[in-house]
C-alpha cells in the first residue's frame, strides 16, 4: 500500500529513546500526508592518528557507551587531496542526533584523534542523502497507514521504501498581514496588541478569496469575522490556517514583523502556536544577526519583500522603492489603499467609516501580496535550486549558496564512498581569514576598456567558463596534489597558470568535474528541449529549469574561496581564477593578432570586438568568424559563443557600460538597452532624475545624437528653473524607521516632519514614508525639505540650482565626459539658466515684496529671523534684504 506526494518539509521526533523521521507534503489527491521512517541513526567518521584505532574506540566504549549505537570500522576516501587508497576510519553511529554535536566537540579535544568528518550534518539531510530523497520531488511512499494524534494531516504512513514518481500535486497558499494600534512609535510585541489580521487564500477558504479578523466585536460580513479581544483572534487565526492546511504561508515583511510578531503576542496569551502540520511542535522565531527565521512545521515561509530584494541584489529587478504599494504598482499595476501607518491607532478607534477604511487597507495588503506572489511566479526559481540541490525550499529561502552546493557534495561525495569535511570552527575561520590577508584571493581578469562611444561591436560570452575551467584542468578537492607527488608521472599531473597541481583524469576524474558536466549536459538538453517546445506554459517551466541548472553550475566558481566553506583551498581558488585571466588575455591575443579586430573591453568572462561592418549581418557573420578563431584556439578548454551584436556602445569605465544590443530572431532582429554599472533608478533620486538618464541614453545609443542629448538636458535644466517641471518630477521619498526623538543629526525629512506635527496632528510617523521637495531659501537644505502638497498649496518655488547641482547633472557628469563634454561645460550650462547667472548679465527689475519670512545678506546668503543691530550682516558685513518665497528685496509693501 503507498501513497503518492511531493516532499515539502521534513524533521525528526524522539520515539523510544530512538529517532522517527517525520516527511510532510501534499498526495497528488490533494491531501496532506506524514511520512514516518523509523530505524535511521545519525553517524560520523573519526580518523585516528597513527596507530590509535583502540585507544579512540576504547574512550567511546567507556565514556558514551549509553549514547552510541554502533562503532565499525569502515574504508573511505578522505576529501582534500589525492590518495590513491582509501583509509580506514571509526564510524559512530547514535542513538539520538542532538548528541553528535557534544561528542565531536570532546573528540576534537582528543589527543588520539587526527580530524572527524561529517560530524554536523543535519540528521533530516543525512536521512534524505541516504535514501536519495530530494526535496521537491515527488515519490511513492509504501508501507502501512496509521494513525497519531501528534500531527495534522489527512494521511499518515508509515513507510518502507520510496519511489520516485511523476505527477502533479496542487499546493495551497496564505497571505497574511496583521496591523498594530500603537499610538506612536514601533510597534512592541510585548505591549501592543494585534488588531486586525488580513488573510488571502488560494484556492478559497470556504468560498472566501479574502478574509479579515477584528480584534473588536462589531457586525460582521462574508469577507470579515469579529472577536472579542485578541486571544479569541488569535486561537481562531489557528483553526483557520489548520482548515485551510495551507502549503505556504506568505507576507511582506513577514520574517522580520509579522510572523515574530504573531508568535510573540500568542506566547503572552498563552496560546501554543500549533499552526503548523505538527501538534507536538509550534512554530517558532529566532533571531540571526539581523534578521529573523521562522520555521513552522510542514509549512514554508515565503517573504515576498525578501525575494524582491534578493532579485534586486543580483541585478534582475529594478525597482526605486521597496514599499508595497510601490511594487506593487510596478509589477501588477494595483495600489494600496492609502493608509499611513501613523492613521492606523486613529482608524481604529474612529468612525465605522473610519473602520472600514482599516478593513479594506488590511484585506487589500493581503492580497496584493499574494498575487505579486503567483502572477509573477516569485517562486519558480527557488523550486529549481530546491530540485537540482536537494535543499528542503524553507532552507534554500533561509540559507546561502554554500549549503545550497554542500548538499550536493555531500551526496555525490558520499556516492564515491569519500567524505566530507566538518564546517569550520571558529578558531579555523580566524586562520582562514588571517591567511587571505597575506595570501589574496586574486579575482577574474577585467581587460581596461576602450572608453567612448563605439558602433558595432560584437558581445561574446564563454559558454560555463568557470565551470568548463574546473571541468578542463580537473580542478576538485579530490585530485589535488598540495605538495606535488613523486610517485605520479609530469605527464600525469596538470599544473594550473598559478602553478597549483591536479592529477590527470587519466589518474582519477574529479568529483566536482562530474557533478559539473553532468549539470551542463543536463541543462543542454533542457534548452534543447525548449527550443522544440511549442507550449508556452511549458516553456516557461523548462526556461526556469535551465535557470536553476545554470545558477548552480556557476555557483562552484566562487566557492572554494569561501571562508566558511567545508571545502576552503585557497590554492585552488586562486586556480580557477589564474585560468580564467589567462583565457581572457589569450582571446585578446588571438583576436588582435589577425589586425582585422580590436578588444574594447573584456571581463571575467566575455569580450566585446569592434568590427567594421555596413550592416547587421555583416556584424553578425563576422562574429561568426571571430568565434570560430578562437574557439579553435581555445580548443579543449572552452568555447566561446556570440551572444549579440552592440549596434552602439557607450563605455564609462570598468564595468560600467550601456548599449543597444541586437539579437537575431526567426522574424528578424531585436532591438534591447542593456545597462551594467549605469543605475537609472536610485532610492535617493526624484524621478526627473532617473528619466533625465535614461533619456539621454536613449538618445546617445538609439538615435546616436549626442549633440541632441546635451540639448535635451540644456531645456530640462532651463524648464526646472523656470518652474516647469511638475512637481510630482521632483519628489524625494524617505522612510521614517524610528520615533523622531531618536533621530541624531539633521535630516530633511525628518526636520519636515517636525514642521508638520506642528501644523497638522496627522503628519507622518514611524513606518510612514514621507515625499518631499526642496523649495528655494538661504537656510541649509535640510530646513528646506517642504511637502509637496504645501508647496502647490502655497505657490512655493522649488530650488532649481539644488535639483541641477545635486541630483540632474551628477549622474550625467560620466555620460557626458566620455562623449566629449567636460564636466565644466555640463555644469556650466546649469549655471548659465540659474538665478543670477545668466551670461547676457540683462538686468532684473527690482522686485517689490509683499511678504516675508525672514532677512538675508546679498553677499553671502546668510539668514535671519530678525535683522541685525547694524543693519549689516555679522558675517561678511554685506546689505541685508527682505526675504520671501526664494526672492529678496530692499523693497516691501505690506498691505
Amino acid at each position: 500500500m503507498g501513497v503518492k506526494f511531493q516532499l515539502l518539509d521534513c524533521d525528526y521526533i524522539i520515539v523510544d529513546n530512538k529517532p522517527k523521521v517525520r516527511i510532510f507534503g501534499r498526495a497528488d489527491n490533494g491531501k496532506t500526508v506524514c511520512v514516518y521512517y523509523s530505524d535511521f541513526y545519525p553517524y560520523f567518521y573519526i580518523l585516528p592518528k597513527e596507530n590509535k584505532d583502540e585507544k579512540v574506540i576504547e574512550f567511546l566504549k567507556n565514556n558514551y557507551k549509553n549514547l552510541i549505537k554502533n562503532i565499525e570500522y569502515v574504508e573511505k576516501y578522505l576529501p582534500i587531496g589525492y590518495e590513491e587508497k582509501k583509509r580506514r576510519l571509526i564510524k559512530v553511529t547514535l542513538y539520538i542526533p542532538s548528541k553528535v554535536a557534544s561528542l565531536r566537540e570532546e573528540l576534537r579535544k582528543n589527543r588520539f584523534v587526527e580530524e572527524t568528518f561529517e560530524a554536523d550534518i543535519l540528521f533530516k539531510y543525512r536521512f534524505m542523502a541516504d535514501l536519495n530523497l530530494l526535496a521537491l520531488h515527488t515519490y511513492e511512499a509504501f508501507g502501512h497507514f496509521t494513525t497519531t494524534n501528534s500531527v495534522n494531516t489527512n494521511l499518515i504512513i508509515e513507510a518502507e521504501k520510496f519511489k520516485e514518481v511523476d505527477v502533479e500535486v496542487p499546493l495551497k497558499y496564505l497571505s497574511i498581514d496583521i496591523e498594530i494600534a500603537s499610538k506612536e512609535g514601533v510597534p512592541d510585541s510585548k505591549k501592543h496588541e494585534i488588531i486586525m489580521i488580513g488573510l488571502s487564500f488560494s484556492p478559497k477558504y470556504k468560498g472566501r478569496k479574502n478574509l479579515v479578523l477584528l480584534a473588536k466585536p462589531i457586525r460582521r460580513n462574508k469577507e470579515i469575522i469579529c472577536f472579542r479581544n485578541e486571544k479569541e483572534m488569535l486561537e481562531n487565526l489557528i483553526k483557520i490556517i489548520n482548515e485551510f492546511d495551507p502549503d505556504f504561508i506568505t507576507g511582506y515583511n513577514i520574517n522580520n514583523f509579522d510572523l515574530p510578531y504573531i508568535i510573540d503576542r500568542m506566547r503572552i496569551n498563552k496560546i501554543f502556536p500549533a499552526f503548523g502540520r505538527a501538534k507536538d511542535k509550534g512554530a517558532n522565531s529566532r533571531q540571526f544577526g539581523a534578521k529573523k527565521k521562522n520555521k513552522i512545521p510542514g509549512r514554508i515561509v515565503v517573504d515576498v519583500y525578501e525575494i524582491l530584494k534578493e532579485f534586486a541584489s543580483k541585478g534582475s529587478l529594478r525597482l526605486k522603492r521597496y514599499g508595497l504599494g510601490d511594487v506593487a504598482k510596478v509589477l501588477i499595476g494595483e495600489t494600496k489603499v492609502d493608509v499611513s501607518h501613523s492613521e492606523i491607532y486613529k482608524l481604529w478607534n474612529g468612525s465605522e467609516k473610519d473602520l472600514e477604511r482599516l478593513v479594506e487597507y488590511t484585506r487589500k495588503d493581503a492580497e496584493l501580496v499574494l498575487k505579486i506572489l503567483l502572477e509573477k511566479n516569485l517562486l519558480d526559481k527557488f523550486f529549481e535550486l530546491s530540485r537540482v540541490s536537494g535543499l528542503l525550499l524553507q532552507d534554500i529561502l533561509d540559507m546561502g549558496e554554500a549549503a545550497r552546493i554542500e548538499n550536493l557534495l555531500l551526496r555525490e561525495f558520499n556516492k564515491r564512498d569519500f567524505v566530507i569535511p566538518n564546517k569550520p570552527t571558529s578558531e579555523e575561520y580566524r586562520k582562514r581569514e588571517a591567511e587571505r590577508e597575506v595570501k589574496a584571493l586574486k579575482g577574474a581578469l577585467v581587460l581596461e576598456p576602450k572608453t567612448g562611444f563605439h558602433k558595432n561591436i560584437v558581445y561574446l560570452d564563454f559558454k560555463s567558463m568557470y565551470p568548463s575551467i574546473l571541468i578542463s584542468y580537473n580542478i576538485c578537492p579530490t585530485t589535488y596534489l598540495p605538495n606535488g607527488s613523486k610517485k605520479i608521472k609530469d605527464k600525469d599531473i596538470v599544473v594550473t597558470p598559478y602553478g597549483t597541481k591536479f592529477v590527470s583524469k587519466k589518474i582519477r576524474e574529479g568529483i566536482f568535474p562530474q557533478i559539473l558536466s553532468k549539470l551542463i549536459e543536463e541543462r543542454d538538453k533542457v534548452k534543447k528541449q525548449m527550443k522544440a517546445c511549442k507550449d508556452e506554459w511549458k516553456k516557461k517551466m523548462l526556461d526556469t529549469k535551465q535557470w536553476g541548472l545554470k545558477y548552480m553550475t556557476n555557483a562552484f566558481y566562487g566557492y572554494t574561496g569561501y571562508t566558511r566553506a567545508r571545502f576552503y583551498i585557497l590554492n585552488i581558488a586562486n586556480a580557477i581564477t589564474s585560468c580564467g585571466r589567462e583565457i581572457i588575455k589569450k582571446t585578446k591575443e588571438t583576436v588582435e593578432k589577425t589586425k582585422k579586430y580590436s578588444v574594447v573591453y573584456g571581463d571575467t568572462d566575455s569580450v566585446m570586438v569592434k568590427v567594421d561592418c555596413k550592416d547587421m549581418e555583416e556584424a553578425f557573420k563576422k562574429g561568426k568568424e571571430i568565434e570560430k578563431f578562437v574557439n579553435e584556439a581555445m580548443k579543449g578548454i572552452v568555447r566561446i559563443k556570440i551572444e549579440g551584436i552592440f549596434k552602439s556602445l557607450l563605455i564609462l569605465s570598468k564595468k560600467r557600460y550601456a548599449g543597444l544590443a541586437v539579437e537575431k530572431e526567426d522574424s528578424g532582429y531585436k532591438e534591447q538597452m542593456v545597462m551594467k554599472g549605469i543605475e537609472t533608478v536610485r532610492r535617493d533620486w526624484c524621478e526627473l532624475t532617473s528619466k533625465v538618464l535614461y533619456d539621454v541614453l536613449n538618445i546617445v545609443l538609439k538615435e546616436q545624437k549626442p549633440a541632441k542629448a546635451f540639448g535635451y538636458v540644456k531645456e530640462i535644466l532651463r524648464k526646472l528653473e523656470k518652474n516647469e517641471i511638475p512637481i510630482e518630477d521632483l519628489v524625494i521619498t524617505k522612510s521614517i524607521s524610528k520615533p523622531i526623538k531618536e533621530y541624531k543629526g539633521v535630516q530633511p525629512h525628518i526636520e519636515l516632519v517636525k514642521r508638520m506635527r506642528k501644523r497638522d496632528v496627522n503628519a507622518p510617523g514611524v513606518g510612514d514614508r514621507v515625499g518631499y521637495v526642496i523649495i528655494a531659501g538661504p537656510q541649509l537644505v535640510s530646513q528646506r525639505a517642504e511637502d509637496p502638497e504645501y508647496v502647490k498649496k502655497h505657490n512655493l518655488k522649488i530650488d532649481a540650482k539644488y535639483y541641477i547641482e545635486s541630483q540632474i547633472l551628477p549622474p550625467l557628469e560620466r555620460v557626458f565626459e566620455v562623449l566629449g563634454v567636460s564636466r565644466s561645460q555640463l555644469i556650466g550650462i546649469g549655471r548659465q539658466l540659474l538665478l543670477g547667472e545668466i551670461t547676457n548679465k540683462v538686468k532684473k527689475k527690482e522686485v517689490v515684496l509683499k511678504d516675508f519670512e525672514g532677512f538675508v545678506c546679498s553677499n553671502c546668503n546668510t539668514f535671519y529671523r530678525r535683522i541685525p543691530l547694524s543693519g549689516k550682516c555679522s558675517r561678511c558685513n554685506g546689505e541685508v534684504l527682505f526675504y520671501h518665497n526664494g526672492e529678496k528685496s530692499k523693497q516691501l509693501v505690506l498691505s
